[in-house]
């Protein structure tokens, strides 16, 4: 019994060793390549910026897809053991999604409150960011990307890391962003604790799909439409 357990231990470490190598193996690919075309001038520096950033998030799925498909498929399919099937889709689920989306916005204005308040000036680069993107990148940030991330951080990563530590690695991902007390970095771990409970219990990805599209459909708004 004991043999069977350092096997099983084994196994799992050298899976989480394959995916680890697929997920960097794409990411760099997805970064190496407009890096070339940069260097050769076939892209500009805004143009490989966020052409590399579209990468690593489609490396994500990707990484996911390959793992699920080749390493170890699961025995309901790879749709179904991501929470993508079409019983998972429904009017429940999309209320719960709002309800994530209205949790996330609650605290930002929580938050934004409190700095005025305070006299406290928040900041964070995400306007600055998507100030300068081009329009794809935008539609791809509000639609695809989300995706990605929701398939990694809460379809692959939760059933194996736990709620928690698959959080704190999306919140990780939001450092970037600069902002004032590690604003974003919070308000990505309270949304990866909330999405991850969600999708353990309900077995579906999307409610942490609808929430995070329109998360980031906001950001885009109130970055291009004054009075948003």
């Amino acid at each position: 019994m004991k043999k069977k357990a350092i096997v099983t231990a084994e196994s799992k470490i050298q899976r989480a060793i394959l995916f680890t190598l697929i997920l960097v193996a794409l990411s760099a690919t997805a970064i190496l390549v407009p890096v070339l075309l940069y260097q050769y001038d076939y892209l500009s520096y805004n143009q490989y910026f966020f052409a590399a950033n579209a990468g690593i998030e489609l490396a994500f799925l990707a990484s996911v897809l390959l793992y699920l498909g080749f390493i170890a498929p699961g025995r309901r399919g790879i749709v179904a053991g991501l929470g993508l099937g079409r019983k998972g889709l429904t009017a429940r689920n999309v209320a719960i999604g709002l309800v994530i989306f209205a949790i996330i916005v609650m605290f930002e204005l929580i938050v934004s409150t409190a700095g005025q308040v305070g006299g406290v000036q928040i900041n964070s680069n995400v306007d600055q960011l998507f100030g300068t993107a081009p329009v794809w990148f935008l539609a791809f940030s509000c639609v695809i990307a989300p995706i990605c991330e929701e398939t990694l951080f809460r379809s692959f990563l939760v059933p194996r890391i736990g709620i928690v530590v698959s959080a704190l690695v999306f919140a990780a991902l939001h450092y970037g962003y600069n902002s004032t007390f590690g604003i974003e970095i919070i308000a990505a771990f309270i949304f990866g604790i909330i999405a991850g409970y969600v999708f353990k219990k309900t077995n579906s990805l999307y409610p942490s799909i609808i929430a995070h599209v329109l998360v980031n459909t906001l950001t885009v708004l109130v970055t291009f439409v004054p009075g948003v």
